[in-house]
């Protein structure tokens, strides 16, 4: 039996060709209920900063996607994604904190000057859409064979190229 391999000629665990081995960094956080108590503490720490009320709306704290992102010591907010494809658990976690801040969007937009950033939020990664219905009830009525319509020749023409007759 060869070094690092199992009695079927398999890789051994710890060996580098391993299937064990899938690479990369262990994960963050080793569970559901720690991503989320760090989440909290984002939200605790952005309520801990002194904004004055124009910059917040409300005097809480700004509370972003990008922000929790760093706070959780990711490089990319598609690194919060890639914690929702762990387990079912990470996903419930991730999911009710971008709820989270769709709710505290939605409550923006009835604070003074806010309007345009929590209308952006929504429409980008809220699931808003912004839409708009025209009604076109045209009726267009054509007569064809009819004679009673005179050509633009026999009306006088429309254009100087009808009036010289060219």
């Amino acid at each position: 039996m060869s070094k690092g391999k199992d009695d079927k000629g398999r890789f051994t665990k710890g060996n580098l060709f391993s299937l064990y081995n899938c690479g990369g960094r262990p994960p963050k956080y080793k569970t559901a209920e720690e991503l989320a108590q760090k989440i909290a503490e984002y939200l605790e720490y952005e309520d801990s900063l002194k904004r004055p009320d124009a910059y917040s709306g409300s005097g809480k704290g700004i509370y972003t996607l990008s922000g929790c992102a760093l706070y959780l010591g990711f490089n990319s907010k598609s690194s919060m994604d890639d914690q929702m494809k762990r387990s079912a658990e990470f996903s419930n976690v991730i999911e009710r904190f971008k709820l989270f801040l769709t709710h505290w969007n939605e409550q923006k937009l009835y604070w003074a000057g806010t309007f345009h950033a929590a209308n952006f939020w929504l429409k980008n990664f809220g699931g808003y859409k912004e839409e708009a219905t025209i009604n076109q009830n045209q009726k267009i009525e054509a007569n064809y064979g009819g004679n009673d319509v005179p050509t633009s020749r026999q009306a006088g023409g429309d254009t100087q190229s009808d009036q010289s007759g060219e």
